[in-house]
């Protein structure tokens, strides 16, 4: 069955994960401070886009302590589900250009990172997936997997940057969702773009997990 509240699962949940408290609420008063100077909210979908991020978070911090096969790979599949938002917070470097009201370097900053809060998450929620995946597939598969994964990633981050789709569209607008990834599928030439996106940034995504799991194996 899934944790509950009563099981302190999210007691235990932010407890593991302090850590991103002190970079989350800096990004989040440079939020505020933006807000202030600018008397805008133009970059108010930050704190939004750190939420969605936090998601996988959850959902692979209750995967690993979840003992019922079938609830487990339900719960991964939601991760994977919710786990293109935690990267593609890195496309919202797109967003930096000049203003007279702020220096150019706070928002790059601001948004710099907020990208690298968002890939640490999703990394942190990727080594309790693989924890799980190990448990289910053969060791010598997990690396095609974990690139498939990425790759999979890629392509949501292509969907909702240019598409514009979200994750619950695919039960918001299920057949308007498919359609645009049947035809992508169908028509792979008409769109170059969406297919080198998706392999180059989960080629980034694979090197950077792997370097900084070896990072953390060689710490232990």
């Amino acid at each position: 069955m899934l944790p509950n509240k009563t099981d302190n699962h999210y007691m235990l949940f932010f407890k593991q994960y302090k850590w991103l408290l002190p970079l989350l609420s800096f990004n989040i008063a440079l939020v505020i401070i933006r807000m202030i100077r600018t008397q805008s909210i133009d970059f108010v979908f930050i704190p939004w886009n750190l939420f969605l991020a936090g998601i996988p978070l959850l959902f692979a911090y209750w995967l690993v302590n979840i003992q019922d096969k079938r609830t487990a790979w339900g719960t991964f599949c939601l991760w994977l589900l919710f786990f293109p938002n935690a990267m593609y917070i890195v496309t919202d470097l797109f967003h930096l250009h000049e203003y007279e009201k702020v220096p150019q370097w706070f928002d790059l900053l601001l948004l710099f990172s907020a990208a690298l809060n968002g890939v640490l998450m999703g990394m942190a929620s990727l080594r309790n997936a693989e924890k799980f995946l190990r448990k289910n597939i053969p060791a010598k598969l997990m690396p095609y997997t974990v690139y498939g994964l990425f790759l999979l990633c890629g392509y949501g981050i292509y969907l909702g940057r240019y598409m514009r789709w979200n994750s619950w569209d695919i039960v918001a607008q299920p057949f308007g969702l498919l359609l645009n990834i049947a035809h992508d599928i169908h028509h792979p030439l008409h769109n170059t773009q969406s297919w080198m996106l998706t392999g180059l940034f989960a080629t980034w995504l694979f090197i950077l997990y792997k370097y900084a799991s070896q990072i953390i194996v060689k710490r232990h």
